[in-house]
């Protein structure tokens, strides 16, 4: 993460530029995925990876709001490669995987082609799967904290409006994080000034960066609460000390 989480910073730009350079360490950030290609056993292990998370938030959706073993339709925000979409589909008549970085979906398109997954449209941001909607299922995990909250508050708004009434949302945020990952203070005015001017010149430096936001819960909830869902259950993550929460929750209305 760069010393400021910028928050006008093209993040769309930096995940197609790691899409070509590093796609599924983007997604995964462990040495053995590292690399513009990786062996087929790698490539294996990186979608099997995929399984047990569905498993594990199908399941959640299950116990606590009595969500169905199949769905007639469903969707995954931030698909990547379709790590998850591809068990996702596994449980849906139709799948829709949306993803801004073109470099990942014609990757995941070949990981589609080659499963012979046919029910299962790519496409670049939630108004492309509009006339797809409503869907029952609507899943987003680990993307919305690589996406700057002025723009994320509206996706995830926007992905909550595709639900059909009853429909099932699985929604990942960061909150907050360790003391020793926060971007750098200083209150050196000359400092601060280089830095807003360097920021305002130069604000796309160093493009294919991972940058991290963190959300106000507070505001997520309220959102979802004025679009229809009246019950939630959270559980809080932390990944490498940046802790958030999964919200699973059910459109009631």
């Amino acid at each position: 993460m760069g010393p400021l989480m910028n928050q006008n910073r093209d993040t769309d730009a930096d995940w197609d530029h790691l899409g070509q350079t590093q796609p599924y360490w983007a997604v995964m950030t462990e040495e053995r995925f590292r690399g513009q290609k990786v062996s087929r056993d790698v490539e294996d292990q990186f979608y099997q990876s995929g399984q047990g998370d569905v498993e594990a938030i199908h399941a959640t959706l299950m116990a606590r709001f009595q969500a169905p073993e199949r769905f007639k339709s469903c969707l995954d925000f931030g698909c990547g490669l379709g790590r998850l979409l591809i068990p996702m589909a596994a449980r849906a008549d139709q799948a829709i995987g949306v993803d801004v970085a073109a470099s990942m979906r014609r990757l995941c398109q070949q990981r589609l082609d080659r499963d012979g997954l046919n029910h299962v449209i790519l496409v670049d941001v939630p108004t492309s799967a509009a006339s797809y909607a409503p869907f029952a299922w609507i899943n987003s995990y680990i993307v919305m904290q690589h996406i700057p909250p002025s723009r994320g508050f509206e996706l995830i708004e926007s992905l909550t409006s595709l639900l059909e009434p009853g429909g099932y949302l699985s929604l990942h945020i960061t909150t907050h994080r360790d003391p020793h990952l926060m971007p750098s203070q200083t209150r050196n005015p000359l400092r601060l000034l280089a830095r807003s001017l360097r920021h305002r010149l130069f604000p796309q430096r160093d493009v294919g960066q991972i940058t991290m936001y963190d959300y106000d819960l507070a505001d997520v909830l309220s959102r979802l609460e004025r679009l229809g869902c009246k019950q939630f259950h959270l559980e809080p993550t932390n990944h490498g000390g940046h802790h958030g929460f999964m919200i699973y929750t059910q459109r009631t209305q």
